[in-house]
């Protein structure tokens, strides 16, 4: 989703990062973010999807979107559930609200992307804010990712990640390991790694369900594929490559295990240039998606 965050938007977000991590002592991962909320003065608050009392005397400020989620209190666990939220932050009382049934695991995720909103000046107004264009989708989209991109440059502390993911080789058992110093999800790791490690590299991350198994991992929709993340380098020789096509590739070398290693092999993809080049496929099942990083052989 980076793509949708301009050039412009990237450096001034860096900037903010470089001056929290700063003025944290450029601390050593795993990043605490009870730290980042003091420096903030963010508090932080749980609500449930099924229970938003929490929430109950900040209805009425509620807006998604630039839009007031619900007139009336009495009508916010239906508005929040039809909302879809997993977790919101209100600018006009610096609090942070996650919904405790959300995963566990993705709880950091959500609240480094709250944080983020609340860093990120220009939210403020597109949250509060209630014109055409804050009401817009594409507006709202390009927010999100925004944000995304502030809590992964947070949560991986800037550039140190991408220094220290060189440093290992392009495994998935590398990104197991820095994932576990890092300590954040294996899957935003993963996804982190095959972006930043090295842009210039000839890399990718697939996202899908399995294979052999199809009960595990398929979308919503059916779809086989969730994400398809490429490098810079990957981008830029093989656009005429899309994510169906490496979840072909993928599928002819899965093994029949239902989690743990579950792809193994090597490839051959043509380029937009009519060039081969060969890549090998290193995947892991963590029971409910396929992660799969091919890497070219140089």
């Amino acid at each position: 989703m980076r793509e949708l965050v301009g050039e412009k938007e990237q450096r001034d977000i860096e900037k903010l990062i470089v001056k929290i991590l700063r003025d944290l002592g450029n601390p050593e991962p795993p990043l605490s973010l009870d730290a980042v909320r003091a420096l903030l003065t963010l508090d932080l608050k749980y609500y449930s999807s099924t229970d938003v009392s929490p929430l109950a005397e900040f209805a009425h400020r509620i807006k998604v979107a630039g839009k007031q989620l619900v007139a009336r209190p009495s009508l916010i666990l239906e508005a929040v559930q039809k909302a879809k939220l997993s977790g919101l932050w209100l600018p006009d009382n610096r609090r942070i609200f996650i919904d405790k049934e959300q995963p566990r695991l993705k709880h950091r995720w959500i609240e480094a992307h709250e944080i983020a909103h609340s860093f990120i000046p220009w939210h403020r107004e597109f949250l509060l804010g209630d014109d055409e264009l804050t009401l817009d989708p594409t507006c709202q989209e390009t927010i999100e990712a925004e944000a995304n991109f502030g809590a992964g440059r947070l949560i991986f502390l800037g550039d140190q990640f991408a220094s220290e993911a060189r440093d290992l080789g392009p495994t998935f058992s590398s990104i197991q390991t820095i994932q576990r110093r890092y300590k954040n999800t294996l899957t935003s790791t993963f996804w982190r790694f095959v972006e930043d490690r090295d842009p210039q590299a000839i890399c990718f991350g697939l996202i899908s369900q399995h294979p052999r198994y199809p009960d595990i991992g398929r979308g919503p929709n059916g779809e086989s594929v969730q994400r398809f993340i490429v490098s810079h380098g990957f981008k830029m020789r093989f656009s005429n490559v899309s994510a169906d096509d490496v979840y072909a590739l993928v599928a002819q070398n899965t093994l029949w295990n239902r989690k743990g290693p579950v792809v193994e092999g090597r490839i051959r993809m043509i380029d937009a240039n009519s060039q081969p080049l060969d890549f090998i496929l290193d995947g892991f099942c963590n029971s409910y998606q396929v992660l799969t990083y091919g890497t070219a052989v140089s």
